[in-house]
């Protein structure tokens, strides 16, 4: 597998195999993709990673550069405030505030990216001189009997490893 960055501070292992495409995430050491079913720990895999090299090349810039949500919302975290938009009344959203929120979320959030397959949902928002890495997978895919491993978690990176760590995910995903 090829590591890009540190396990223990933030990377990501990428690899391909005959059948499809392995990755790891790392942050403090804990693989945040990785997800249980029926009592089987397994890796996040899928036939090709395309769709996800497709959205880093897409909006790696806007997470280095966006600081704040287009929206004033309660949280302390990018997932705390997607959380928050859930928990309002349907008849208090205003659905063109809505579209810019949910924008900015396709902008810093892969999951619209996952192609169909378990990919955990992950926030990336800059967060002054960082990157902040959060995520709450605790539902995600429930009904399929699929459980994350790291459910729930907030990170911060340095932007300039982060970005490097991204850039070079595309590289190497392009060299398998």
């Amino acid at each position: 597998m090829n590591l890009l960055g540190n396990k223990e501070i933030f990377g990501i292992q990428i690899e391909k195999d005959d059948y499809a495409y392995q990755m790891s995430l790392y942050v403090n050491g804990q693989d945040i993709l990785q997800f249980e079913m029926e009592g089987v720990c397994y890796p996040y895999r899928w036939r090709n990673f395309k769709d996800i090299i497709e959205w880093i090349q897409k909006n790696l810039k806007s997470i280095i550069s966006e600081d704040e949500c287009p929206l004033v919302l309660p949280g302390d975290s990018a997932v705390e405030i997607w959380k928050s938009v859930y928990k309002m009344e349907p008849e208090v959203v205003d659905m063109d505030q809505f579209e810019i929120l949910q924008d900015w979320m396709f902008r810093h959030s892969w999951f619209s990216a996952r192609a169909g397959s378990y990919l955990a949902e992950i926030f990336f928002r800059k967060k002054g001189d960082n990157v902040e890495i959060s995520w709450d997978n605790s539902n995600t895919f429930k009904d399929d009997g699929v459980k994350f491993v790291f459910p729930v978690g907030k990170y911060e990176v340095g932007i300039n490893d982060f970005q490097k760590v991204m850039e070079q995910v595309c590289y190497i995903y392009s060299q398998l």
